[in-house]
């Protein structure tokens, strides 16, 4: 399992389930029940790691278009996006970035170093 989790790692989230599977010789159906060293399946761990690179990015970004970063991140479509931030940030990006770091449109959003105050 470790292999596998490597994989979905170096591959950004983005390599299927099935190619990983090959990768590591074990069968889809083994690989797709929760593994104990990470108490997630292979796909939803896939969709945790994706979800946070194009997460960080959007923060980074701040008017990125939502389409293009889906694209960027291997995501299907813009709402293949947005359903992954609400099951995993609980609202939109759009609601997302407004509660995190206040009003978008009037200015800076602040990074991981500066903080919110800064």
């Amino acid at each position: 399992m470790v292999n596998a989790w490597q994989l979905l790692l170096t591959g950004h989230g983005r390599r299927s389930i099935g190619d990983i599977a090959g990768a590591v010789e074990y069968g889809d159906r083994h690989l797709g029940t929760p593994a104990t060293e990470v108490g997630l399946t292979p796909e939803t761990a896939a969709r945790v790691i994706r979800f946070d690179r194009a997460r960080r990015a959007l923060q980074r970004a701040r008017a990125t278009k939502l389409g293009d970063l889906a694209a960027s991140y291997g995501y299907y479509d813009q709402s293949h996006l947005v359903r992954d931030f609400v099951d995993f940030a609980g609202r939109a990006p759009s609601r997302w970035l407004r509660e995190e770091f206040g009003n978008v449109q009037a200015g800076r959003i602040p990074t991981p170093q500066t903080g919110p105050h800064d």
